[in-house]
């Protein structure tokens, strides 16, 4: 008798602390759970688009490499030059010696109007900025691919994260239902003198790990959030997606998707690549600071005067047409050190396509390996699901014939819906791995990826 009556109050006094702790947790976490707002993935990529300032950025690079370009083709265009020059000259005689002339004094306006046209005929340094200013465009463009790739694959990223974090959410409040369903059984048990106190110890003790579980998982969404809201602000507070999203076949998806095709597509190769042909542009337009330059002039000029002390007024045209020759032969060894620079600038610029096809190779081989392996997951977990839905149905039918106990339900059950929620997120990390070899090969579209990952 007394045995019956120790545990029955330890039971109490656990069932009290366990109630305590599970307000303690609901009150400190209602407010990353509550979910005001849940986005698809189409969503939140309009979300992104409509306050993202680096897709901001990048189009006003765009622009400032055109008007670069419009500079550069003004190089080669003539310059005209138009100046107009009216003094006021105030003469007057102090003293003179010459009988001819008196002391006296005038005030005469002249006036001088220049119109100079200078063509470049030969002007290396002028000609070369042309084609270093399309090379900028270009690495410019290859820059903007490469940060709008970069973008949407931190941001697909970003949303995969939320919807694994759910997904795990998810799990912890299953386990956590099933535990708490047993540890209810189980005392129930007890109560009736059917089970010892020892066993609902036990269970008591899984339902605590259970919501130390759930509040992980709740952490964990909140941090997956955090990641989110850079790209779409803090109103969304949740994701919708189709866990069963489909996933590719990993001979098909490797054969479109080549290491071949990598150093044609990878956006940090193209940017190498373009970064190289600046180089060598700059280059080529250094050494043309050594060679001559030859410019053809053309000037007028009018002139119109009006009397003095000494003599009558006129008006004067002149017209000069000129070649101008010039070759700098000497400045300080400043184009030299200009070349060497270049030079070591073109250096660089190779060690970093290297160092760039090397890296997109190396990440190909890690991504595809690590896609393999997750595909081959997704079969093993989708056979575990079909295993665990089977040895429910059998566990109901065996409860019901008196065979089995209702705790074998329990656990068969929770294994059912844990598998469930495991075959879905095998099925995201492989469609997260899938989004990275996109990525690397710049073929993250977020429209084709919306339509595919849509929201049930």
């Amino acid at each position: 008798m007394i045995r019956n009556v120790v545990p029955s109050r330890r039971q109490s006094k656990l069932r009290t602390v366990a109630s305590a702790l599970s307000l303690v947790a609901g009150l400190a976490l209602a407010a990353p759970v509550a979910a005001q707002q849940q986005v698809t993935l189409s969503e939140a990529a309009r979300l992104m688009q409509s306050g993202e300032l680096d897709l901001q950025l990048i189009e006003l690079e765009q622009q400032v490499a055109q008007e670069v370009v419009t500079q550069a083709k003004g190089e080669r265009r003539p310059r005209v030059r138009l100046s107009l020059n009216y003094i006021q000259t105030q003469q007057e005689i102090i003293n003179q010696d010459n009988t001819t002339f008196q002391e006296g004094s005038s005030t005469y306006p002249a006036m001088n109007v220049t119109l100079a046209i200078t063509q470049p005929i030969y002007d290396a340094v002028r000609f070369k900025a042309l084609p270093l200013a399309r090379a900028e465009e270009e690495l410019v463009k290859a820059q903007a691919v490469a940060a709008q790739n970069e973008l949407s694959r931190n941001f697909v990223a970003s949303f995969l994260r939320v919807a694994s974090a759910q997904l795990q959410l998810d799990e912890a409040e299953a386990i956590l239902r099933a535990r708490t369903q047993l540890e209810r059984d189980i005392g129930l048990l007890v109560d009736g003198g059917r089970a010892d106190a020892d066993r609902q110890y036990r269970a008591q003790g899984d339902v605590f790990a259970a919501r130390a579980d759930r509040a992980e998982a709740e952490m964990g969404i909140s941090e997956a959030l955090f990641g989110l809201h850079r790209f779409t602000g803090p109103e969304v507070e949740g994701v919708r997606f189709n866990a069963n999203a489909g996933v590719a076949q990993f001979r098909s998806f490797q054969d479109t998707f080549s290491p071949e095709r990598l150093a044609e597509l990878n956006p940090d190769v193209q940017v190498a690549k373009a970064s190289l042909v600046v180089a060598q542009r700059q280059l080529e337009r250094v050494r043309a600071a050594f060679r001559p330059t030859a410019n053809l002039t053309l000037e007028s000029e009018y002139e119109q005067t009006e009397g003095s002390l000494f003599g009558g007024g006129s008006t004067v045209t002149s017209t000069e047409l000129g070649l101008e020759l010039g070759w700098s032969v000497y400045e300080g060894g400043v184009r030299r050190s200009q070349k060497r620079e270049s030079e070591t600038r073109v250096k660089m610029a190779e060690l970093r396509l290297e160092q760039a096809q090397q890296l997109a190779e190396r990440r190909y081989q890690s991504l595809v390996a690590a896609l393999q392996r997750s595909l081959e997951a997704v079969q093993a977990t989708a056979s575990d699901r079909r295993v665990a839905s089977e040895r429910y149905n059998a566990a109901l039918e065996q409860v019901e014939a008196g065979r089995q106990t209702s705790e074998v339900v329990l656990e068969s059950r929770l294994r059912r819906d844990t598998m469930n929620l495991r075959s879905q997120l095998a099925r995201l990390r492989a469609i997260q791995l899938q989004a990275e070899l996109y990525a690397l090969f710049g073929a993250l579209d977020l429209e084709t990826l919306s339509q595919d990952f849509a929201g049930a």
